[in-house]
This record gives C-alpha cells, structure tokens and sequence, in this order.
C-alpha cells in the first residue's frame, strides 16, 4: 500500500501462409479479444481521467470514500451517490442503481469497476491500526497514461486493496446502464478483423524475405561469372 504518495503508476511456399501460422494467428486473436472483453470496451479516457484525478485532487491518503465520490462526479458517475466510509460503499453504490458482478480477485475486476472492502470489525478479525482496518477501503479500476493497471480513490495505486487487501467483497460493481460502456461488435467480426490484419502482415513479412533471398541469389550469381 502507498500511504501519502500521490503518483501515476510491451516455408514450403513464400507466398502462402503455413496453417501453423494460421493457428497462430488464430491464437494471437483469440488472446486479443479475451483481453478486450475483459476490458469492457471501457473508454480509456474516462480510465484514464479516473487515475489523474486521484493524483491531483488534494484529499489525503487515508480519505478513500472521499477520493471515490470525487471521481465518479467528475466522471459523470455520480448520479445518487453518497459520501460515506470505504466499507459503507456497497450500500451507497446498490442505492444508486449500481450492479454487483461476482469477482474472485480484484486482480481479475473489470476496468472502471469499483471494489470494496470491510474493515476488520465487520470481518470479524482484530483490528490491524490502519484506516483500512477501521472503515474499510473502496477503489476504481483505472488506467495510468502509460496503460498500466491502477487502483485510484483517496490516491493511485498498482496494487489493489490498500492495507485490507484480505477483506475484498469478492463483487465489483458496474455503473448503471453500462453508461461508460461501449458495446461490442460480434465476436466473429472480431477475429476476422484481426486475422485478415494479421494475415497481411504475415504475407509482407514473407514477401519482404523473398526479395531479399533473390537479391542474395542474383549477387551470388554475377560474383561466379
């Protein structure tokens, strides 16, 4: 956890493509839409403004609840939210229409979702003598402007959880109406879009390669005469 800091956070032919490149290929979209599913289609740079934010808005470290409602305002998201505690953030998010969707890990929460924690009392644990520990800790998941992952209310961080990590709800909750979503278009339109992609890519590649074998044959033949 980050206390007091404020900070923002990779050939049997030259011209036809072999099928385990196309396999590859395959894979290679596959894993590209798997990660743009998880994402949510979110637009970036609402994720983006989300982490700015919370590193430019003078509330303390330690002020989560204060850090959250701050955000989701100027967001656009804040339509029926209250202030309140970090773990009384449940209640003030279902109030306001807010959905819950079941989630086995913060590291796995979709972007612009927000996530709760209980503070120790309420987990029935002793209390371990941070603010997290006596109300909670509630966050959003964002981005830095570099793309990185962060976890942004009372001030960034690449970790998620603050000092309760342990006392996750195991929900993170989506805006309601998915009113900064933007829906996506068939999956098969996906994977034709960025294997036809890939596929161009892979035949230039391979055309690229063949001019250069010619060009290496033609110099080999002029220096025998």
């Amino acid at each position: 956890m980050i206390f007091g800091e404020k900070t923002l956070g990779g050939p049997d032919s030259l011209h036809k493509v072999s099928p385990m490149l196309l396999r590859s290929l395959a894979l290679v979209a596959m894993i590209a839409i798997a990660t743009t599913a998880q994402a949510g289609q979110l637009s970036r740079t609402k994720l983006v403004a989300a982490a700015v934010e919370s590193a430019n808005d003078n509330i303390a470290s330690g002020w989560c609840g204060r850090g959250i409602y701050s955000i989701l305002n100027k967001s656009g998201l804040g339509a029926g939210l209250k202030q309140g505690n970090g773990q009384d953030w449940e209640k003030i998010l279902a109030d306001a229409g807010w959905k819950p969707v079941a989630c086995v890990s913060p590291f796995k929460a979709p972007l612009g979702s927000v996530l709760v924690y209980l503070g120790d009392a309420r987990m029935g644990k002793r209390n371990r003598g941070t603010p997290g520990g006596s109300y909670g800790h509630v966050e959003m998941v964002a981005l830095a402007p570099n793309g990185q992952r962060l976890y942004v209310s009372d001030c960034p961080r690449a970790l998620p959880g603050g000092s309760v990590f342990d006392n996750f709800t195991r929900r993170a909750w989506m805006p309601p109406g998915g009113s900064i979503l933007t829906p996506l278009p068939p999956v098969d339109q996906q994977v034709a879009v960025v294997l036809e992609e890939r596929k161009r890519m892979a035949l230039a590649f391979f055309d690229k390669r063949q001019q250069l074998t010619e060009n290496k044959t033609t110099t080999s033949s002029v220096q025998v005469q």
